[in-house]
């Protein structure tokens, strides 16, 4: 009797064990708007690549196929944009992402060109990074004592540079171990100083302290909940939490530091609030709005954190009262104060380097660098840290699916039947 009681004990720790436990999502997301422009407007986006913002969340988009930066004020009113094709200073090839840092440097990873380019906000170039250790150069995260590392396609480790640029050491080897890398797409450091790094290949993130000593991973390839397929995107918030740009998945996925999902939105389509193609980005701005590039439709999507729909008896879902999908991102409507760009001195309207002759523009009519004359930007401040931007979430508890939890009950309970009947 007492040996069958423990083979029943033993088979059910086997089947709870051989089943996968997932991770209820503790937060929801919805859709809050959209920004387009027709082909005439010069905020048109091509193919929108990179995104990423400043203190005041100014957004900066790459456009990859104009090869050309453009700027947004937090509400979608186009600020300016320079770049255009070509191989010289201030032009671009293949141009796929761009970050900032504590000083407002933005870092623009002129891929095609093998090259990092720095500017100011105002379009004036500050250096060039290039040379015989970058190939495919796709993103750059900064640290506050002037150290770069940089993530470079045809590479996997991920490159250590001075604030010169001049590659010192790198961190990780090839391979699908821990600490190990095979196509990083993505940087971005934490409030701690780790380096965060999304593996595209391997379908994951996997975090590196300061020293470059391994500290975790998550995420595996898939579909369910938690799993990524060739993500391409990556940011975090001051909680340190982590969104990715779940590519293959059309998608955006939320993980806590310690790589537990807490929210999945977004999804196939071409509806608002989907993605026919990408998205390849990701960025979160001050108040916990997340920006997404959206490649279909020429522009960005805004998501926002709320209450999920209701079903009340005999009616359709409904969003909660005070959960308006048509208000803007932020605390309010376009008019909150919050949300608009104060006055001040506008960059400047002329490109600081012409286009070298026989250079071709990104729309064969613009300039090299253009800006509107309203609404006038304001002088930067310092940023606070490389694409961490202020924002707040509670960490889920893991559950057991409830079919699993079913058989596990009904295991037991045979065995108490079995047990019984030999008692008898």
């Amino acid at each position: 009797m007492r040996l069958s009681l423990l083979c029943l004990c033993f088979l059910l720790v086997l089947v709870c064990a051989a089943l996968p436990a997932t991770v209820a999502a503790a937060e929801y997301y919805q859709f809050s708007e959209r920004w387009s422009f027709d082909e005439k407007d010069k905020g048109y986006l091509e193919r929108p690549a990179g995104i990423t913002g400043d203190s005041q969340d100014r957004v900066y988009v790459v456009d990859r196929a104009r090869s050309a930066v453009r700027s947004y004020t937090p509400t979608g009113e186009y600020l300016g944009r320079w770049g255009a094709p070509g191989s010289g200073p201030l032009l671009f090839s293949d141009p796929i992402d761009i970050s900032i840092d504590d000083s407002g440097r933005l870092y623009v990873a002129d891929t095609g060109n093998h090259r990092i380019q720095v500017f100011t906000t105002g379009c004036d170039i500050i250096a060039t990074w290039s040379g015989i250790r970058y190939k495919k150069p796709v993103d750059v995260a900064i640290v506050r004592k002037g150290k770069a590392y940089v993530a470079d396609l045809d590479q996997p480790e991920i490159l250590i540079a001075d604030e010169d640029g001049y590659v010192e050491s790198t961190i990780g080897v090839e391979g699908t171990g821990d600490g190990e890398l095979r196509r990083p797409r993505a940087l971005a450091l934490d409030s701690e100083g780790n380096l965060l790094v999304l593996d595209e290949s391997n379908a994951r993130v996997t975090k590196f302290d300061g020293g470059g000593k391994f500290v975790l991973r998550f995420g595996s390839q898939g579909e369910g909940d938690g799993k990524l397929n060739h993500p391409e995107g990556l940011a975090l918030d001051v909680m340190d939490n982590v969104y990715v740009a779940d590519t293959g998945n059309g998608r955006i996925v939320k993980y806590s530091p310690e790589g537990e999902v807490l929210a999945v939105f977004g999804a196939r389509g071409t509806e608002d609030g989907e993605f026919e193609e990408g998205p390849f980005a990701v960025w979160v701005d001050s108040k916990g709005a997340v920006y997404v590039p959206d490649v279909a439709r020429h522009g960005v999507q805004i998501f926002v954190q709320g209450e999920p729909p209701v079903e009340t008896p005999g009616e359709n879902s409904t969003a909660p009262s005070g959960d308006d999908p048509s208000v803007p991102a932020g605390n309010g409507t376009e008019s909150d104060s919050n949300r608009t760009v104060a006055n001040g001195t506008a960059p400047n309207s002329t490109s600081p380097l012409e286009t070298p002759p026989g250079e071709p523009t990104a729309a064969g009519n613009e300039t090299v660098t253009e800006a509107t004359s309203s609404p006038s930007l304001t002088p930067l401040p310092a940023i606070t840290a490389v694409n961490i931007t202020p924002y707040a979430t509670a960490t889920p508890p893991a559950s057991l699916p409830a079919p699993l939890a079913g058989l596990a009950g009904a295991l037991v309970i045979s065995g108490l039947i079995v047990l019984r009947h030999r008692r008898r």
